[in-house]
């Protein structure tokens, strides 16, 4: 697998001189754009630079795509009543947060801005644009250039709202940096007819030698989508009461959302994958896969060097003699409630939410079932399934590696949902909405269900509100620690008030009451939990395991007793201790409790970070915080 930082540092030395400003940016050096752009070589090199910023720790090696992600309702960070509101990444992660939080830097982001800026003048400038086939790969690299700008200020707009933007180089008397806010329907406007143009120069995936790795077109137009969605949802504005609005024009963009998705359905290079499983294995053994090409972009990260994939998120290992290092998988959870959000038969369900550990302090070699109900882990990530090299560097680390695991921005059933929402809400439920949403739903069920739970569940959705519960539903299943639930909620507004009803619904199963998740009722749930291993003692057997109802022929049992027969016994939910049932309580009490009004003292919903107080000093007057920050 091809990992473009492993050469920028060079390139970066001859083209790039640092600058000391407000954003640090980077300013031109003496070696003068036209010099520069006259090879389309020096062009590559210069974009693998910009390629790198994407694979930065501040971009989606770890804080776009793990911190600054949670939480929602089916993930948060794992923080307790002492920890919920620190000043670090539990506490950005609880919607807590100060403008000193050195957690909250968007410097390498701007960075990543200056080097795109640069390469984007560059070539527009350069004379080999007239050449035809050297001219055509310097498009190529425009388009992608392009792209990645586009993605960065996307995540400043997501997670601070209106910023400094800028679209040319930093000029060397510094007349362009010290900048004021600018609207974020103006970025939006901006980066949207970007990716417009950039669409125009990148092949699709496949061609022209251009892997998951690279910016391609089918990924281009479902970028578009995604930041026009949230350019026509929802955001906390920065006027008075600091409200949740959206623009008066957000139909345009629903309506180039759906045009754009349907581009890429009906080219058919993308598809879905069958097995869910596998797209996770493929990614996790670091293997591209290309029958099927789900994936539409994935950013590059180095085994050994960088990625938190595996690490931060994923199923929690301890230190073990199998598998060696263990991670420090806590950073994102999820709980029972997401774990029965789900249909029973659902097979993303399992592969999701992972409910035991791999260990123990004691460092055992098997699986041990996790007993607190918020603190299951994604697991999409397994050390299990990750590769051979990754293995010889695990077992001889004595501390963090980088794991190498690429981030996926995007996956094609994130294309076929965002058509189908935007079919919706223009037209209805029309045959071609519920169709992409039967794509997505039918991988995750048996054929022997597919009348149950795909065909009579789809022909339910008759109306306009019945069909969009669905798809709020549906994306919670299939992106699962992802980084996208919460912006999902963001730009719907249900962000506050999908996290308190998580909040009631978790405190009802704790309580014994009949409970509804999803669309799941529950009228009890087990008192007891009883687990065994498989013949090998070291797998949990799964299929012999009682998370929906009781089982009374173990229930008179002795310890000794349950133990002869291999089970393990754990009081669960309404049959847990007092003491745990408290704790539990106040913990998701406190999960996301910054967004409220009754805790921030400000305005609801306030899930936008503040400006870094470093940033503010350096903007000589320009840049102010907002939201009671």
């Amino acid at each position: 697998m091809k990992k473009y930082q492993l050469i920028v540092l060079l390139v970066l030395s001859v083209f790039f001189v640092s600058c000391e400003d407000f954003l640090d940016t980077y300013s031109p050096s003496k070696y003068d754009n036209i010099t520069v752009y006259r090879s389309v070589s020096n062009a590559e090199d210069v974009l693998m630079g910009v390629y790198a910023m994407s694979a930065d720790a501040n971009m989606y090696a770890q804080r776009v795509s793990l911190n600054w992600s949670t939480n929602s309702d089916i993930e948060f960070v794992g923080a307790d009543e002492t920890s919920y509101n620190q000043n670090t990444n539990r506490g950005v992660s609880n919607y807590y947060s100060t403008t000193g939080n050195s957690v909250l830097t968007w410097t390498n982001i701007y960075r990543m801005i200056e080097r795109a800026n640069l390469l984007i003048e560059g070539i527009k400038l350069s004379p080999v644009l007239e050449e035809e086939e050297n001219g055509r790969r310097m498009k190529m690299i425009l388009g992608e250039a392009l792209t990645l700008r586009a993605m960065a200020y996307y995540e400043l707009v997501k997670h601070w709202g209106d910023v400094p933007f800028k679209t040319e180089p930093t000029l060397p008397d510094l007349s362009n940096v010290y900048l004021g806010k600018t609207d974020r329907d103006t970025i939006y406007d901006h980066i949207i007819a970007d990716l417009l143009e950039a669409e125009h120069y990148v092949p699709w995936i496949g061609e022209q030698g251009y892997t998951v790795e690279r910016i391609t077109k089918g990924f281009i137009k479902g970028m578009t989508a995604r930041i026009c969605l949230s350019a026509g949802g929802y955001s906390l504005r920065d006027k008075p009461g600091f409200p949740m609005e959206r623009r008066s024009d957000w139909r345009k963009f629903y309506t180039l959302a759906n045009t754009k998705t349907r581009e890429i359905m009906e080219k058919g290079i993308h598809q879905l994958n069958p097995s869910y499983l596998n797209v996770w294995k493929n990614l996790n053994s670091l293997k591209f896969e290309t029958t099927y090409n789900e994936n539409l972009h994935e950013v590059a990260l180095g085994l050994g060097q960088n990625g938190e994939m595996g690490y931060s998120v994923g199923v929690r290992f301890y230190a073990n003699p199998k598998y060696g290092y263990g991670n420090n998988a806590n950073v994102v959870n999820t709980s029972v409630y997401y774990f029965y959000s789900f249909d029973q038969k659902d097979s993303r369900r399992d592969i999701t939410v992972a409910k035991a550990m791999y260990s123990n302090s004691a460092g055992e070699t098997k699986e041990v079932f996790q007993t607190n109900p918020l603190s299951f882990n994604i697991g999409k990530w397994d050390q299990r399934w990750m590769s051979q090299a990754w293995l010889a560097l695990n077992l001889a680390a004595n501390g963090k590696i980088g794991y190498g695991i690429n981030w996926v921005v995007m996956r094609y059933s994130d294309v076929l949902l965002m058509f189908a929402e935007t079919e919706n809400e223009l037209n209805g439920p029309t045959a071609e909405a519920k169709e992409a949403l039967r794509k997505v739903r039918q991988r995750a069920f048996a054929p022997a269900d597919y009348t149950d739970k795909v065909e009579n569940y789809l022909a339910a959705l008759n109306s306009k509100e019945s069909f969009f519960e669905a798809i709020v539903n549906e994306r919670a299943w299939e992106f699962g620690g992802e980084a996208i639930r919460k912006f999902d909620l963001i730009r719907w507004n249900m962000l506050q008030d999908k996290i308190e009803e998580q909040r009631q619904k978790f405190i009802a199963m704790l309580n014994g009451e009949v409970v509804t998740v999803f669309g799941n009722t529950y009228s009890s749930l087990p008192l007891a939990i009883y687990y065994k291993y498989q013949a090998d003692n070291e797998n949990i057997d799964w299929a012999d395991i009682n998370f929906f109802e009781d089982r009374p022929d173990l229930d008179a049992k002795t310890t000794d007793e349950l133990k002869a027969l291999g089970y393990t016994k754990v009081s669960w939910l309404f049959g847990a201790s007092e003491s745990n049932k408290t704790n539990w309580n106040n913990r998701i009490e406190l999960f996301g409790s910054g967004l409220e009004k009754a805790y921030n003292g400000v305005c609801d919903n306030r899930y936008i970070y503040p400006i870094h107080s470093v940033a503010i000093s350096d903007s000589q007057g320009k840049l102010t915080n907002s939201y009671g920050y």
